[in-house]
This record gives structure tokens, C-alpha cells and sequence, in this order.
């Protein structure tokens, strides 16, 4: 895949390069946090209930912790985070470009098409995530007592939402750096 910049990237000016440092590394910190969170997260009596009976849909209903239990649902995190972690990934290699003073090129719309589309796919495998983690909590109840939740939230449609809207910005910063190049060619 060619790289098409305008003129040249010009070096970058000390506060793009600052923000786009400060954005690139917090994104990989993000996806650190995340990926060291959910061990933890599985790991923790104390914090598993918490998270449980604030955040999860089952609420005060009647799960069981066991070894088991735990492995799987930390299993079921990480690929649900998969695709937030691939975003963060992408607009840390993103800020990282314009940083390096390369901010009109058709790499970064392809960056910024692929975080469109992570989104969009987080959208559609929280639910199911969700619907397996609860399976998960509640296999070992005893007969009667397991739970099967599927929702859709309103995060959820507005993550879609904003990956479409990446995706069409990606696109018109595509076709934009394609039309400058090809003018740029004519004398």
C-alpha cells in the first residue's frame, strides 16, 4: 500500500507532536490497563461481587465462583476487549504518524477505517459477551436457576454510530488525499 502525503510531511509543529506523543502513549497504557484488568477483575472475591452487582445484568441474582467459573469468564472478557484493544492500538499508531508530522496521508484514513470498524464490532460482540458471561456465572446454580440475558444499550448503538462516522470520515479523507495527488500530477 502506497503512502500519499501531502507535499512531504513537514516536520511537526511542537504541539501536534506533544499531543500526538501524549495521545499515542495513552493508548497503549489503555490497553495495558485493560488487558491487566481483567485477570485482576477474575481474580478478586471482593471485586468480582462488586462488579457483579453494580455493573453485570445479573445483578442479586445467584451466581457460582469457582475456578472454573473464573477461567472461562476471563476468557469471554478478553474477546469482548478484543476490538476495543485493536481501536486503542490503531489510534496510538495514529497519533503516533501525526506526531511525525504525517497527518494528510492514506494510511491514517485506513487507521482511522479500521477504528470505525472495531467499534462497530465491539457493538456486536458486547451483547453476546454479555449473554455469555451470564451463562458462565450461573451454569454451576443449581437446576432452574440459570440465567440467559441479551440486551442491546444505548452505548452500544451510539458506538455503531460513531464507527459509521469514522468509517465516512475515513473514506472522504481517502478520496481527498487521492484527488490532491492526482492534481498535484497535472502542470
Amino acid at each position: 500500500m502506497s503512502v500519499i502525503a501531502f507535499p512531504c510531511p513537514a516536520p511537526a509543529k511542537p504541539r501536534l507532536r506533544r499531543i500526538g506523543r501524549i495521545v499515542a502513549i495513552g493508548s497503549l497504557v489503555c490497553v495495558a490497563g485493560a488487558v491487566l484488568a481483567v485477570p485482576l477483575l477474575w481474580s478478586s472475591d471482593e471485586v468480582l461481587r462488586h462488579w457483579i452487582a453494580t455493573q453485570s445484568p445479573l445483578g442479586a441474582r445467584p451466581f457460582t465462583l469457582h475456578a472454573g467459573t473464573r477461567f472461562v469468564g476471563a476468557l469471554i472478557s478478553l474477546i469482548g476487549l478484543a476490538p476495543v484493544l485493536y481501536a486503542l492500538w490503531q489510534l496510538s499508531m495514529l497519533f503516533s504518524r501525526f506526531a511525525c508530522g504525517e497527518v494528510f496521508v492514506t494510511e491514517n484514513a485506513w487507521r482511522i477505517r479500521r477504528m470505525g470498524l472495531a467499534l462497530i464490532v465491539n457493538a456486536a460482540i458486547s451483547p453476546l459477551a454479555q449473554m455469555l458471561t451470564t451463562i458462565n456465572l450461573t451454569r454451576a446454580n443449581e437446576p432452574g436457576q440459570l440465567v440467559v440475558m441479551f440486551g442491546i444499550e444505548q452505548s452500544q448503538v451510539l458506538s455503531v454510530l460513531s464507527g459509521l462516522a469514522l468509517v465516512a470520515f475515513a473514506t472522504v479523507m481517502a478520496d481527498a488525499v487521492r484527488l490532491w495527488h492526482e492534481n498535484s500530477e497535472i502542470i
